[in-house]
């Protein structure tokens, strides 16, 4: 597992993730290594993509991955469609990778922008094989994936009219409550931390001269950022060796809302 970040802002779509990857050794036991960016985008310049969980895809690495089936999606514009066809390219793959062991978790993100009613609304796919969430763990994991949006079905903005909600999401950022998704190990602690984390910037935002509510996209990049390197930081402090599970720096991968 590791850490994913994910913020839909008045400004634009906000991807952020640590580095460190887990492997297995024969004997059973885990470590953590820095390989490679878990977020970035892809299959072209406006579309984000962030995963946690599962990072190999048969011989090669979950980014390799992507790259040898780049050119299959060149003439797609589409999120839904994107999503769709990937979806099918992960089920398939993970069909061979686990077929005579338990299935690892793997959840992808797919974000980008789309018009509706002649508005740009966000958009925010994932592609999952843990179908429940528990208190502290995910469960539920299974072989089959699903594909669904989370964005625009979501409680918090289903019913705004698409005229509204870049609208609404300033509201929540002018709060210091950006919409969010997270995905990761033990939600509940991070959920915890970071929520004493948004606090404290809230206060500083409020008392201290040098800090403000972002404005720009560059500035809510470096709150995400924040947030995955608090995380990293628990697991260096409290993991037992073998199982730092988040750290090994982060990377934060953005696209601005269309104009």
């Amino acid at each position: 597992m590791s850490m994913l970040v994910i913020e839909v802002l008045h400004e634009g779509l906000i991807f952020g993730a640590d580095r460190n990857i887990t492997t297995w050794r024969g004997d059973g036991t885990t470590r953590q290594e820095s390989q490679f960016s878990k977020v970035l985008t892809w299959p072209h310049g406006k579309c984000l993509f962030g995963f946690v969980g599962a990072a190999q895809m048969g011989d090669l690495t979950m980014i390799d991955w992507l790259d040898a089936i780049k050119d299959d999606f060149r003439e797609i514009d589409s999120l839904g469609v994107i999503a769709g066809e990937l979806y099918k390219k992960v089920q398939m793959q993970r069909d061979k990778d686990d077929a005579h062991k338990s299935p690892e978790p793997l959840i992808i993100h797919i974000g980008g922008y789309e018009k509706k009613d002649a508005f740009w609304i966000p958009v925010v796919w994932v592609i999952r094989n843990t179908h429940r969430m528990g208190h502290f763990d995910y469960l539920d994991i299974t072989h089959e994936f699903c594909c669904t949006e989370v964005f625009r079905t979501s409680d918090l903005v289903k019913d705004i009219d698409p005229s509204e909600i870049r609208r609404f999401l300033k509201v929540l950022a002018k709060q210091f409550r950006p919409f969010w998704f997270h995905q990761g190990l033990d939600l509940l602690t991070f959920n915890v931390l970071q929520g004493a984390v948004k606090s404290a910037f809230r206060l500083l935002c409020e008392q201290h001269p040098n800090h403000g509510i972002p404005s720009t996209l560059h500035e809510w990049e470096k709150h995400v950022k924040m947030q995955v390197l608090m995380y990293g930081a628990y697991f260096e402090a409290f993991g037992l060796e073998g199982q730092k599970f988040v750290g090994g720096g982060v990377d934060v991968v953005s696209t601005p809302w269309p104009e």
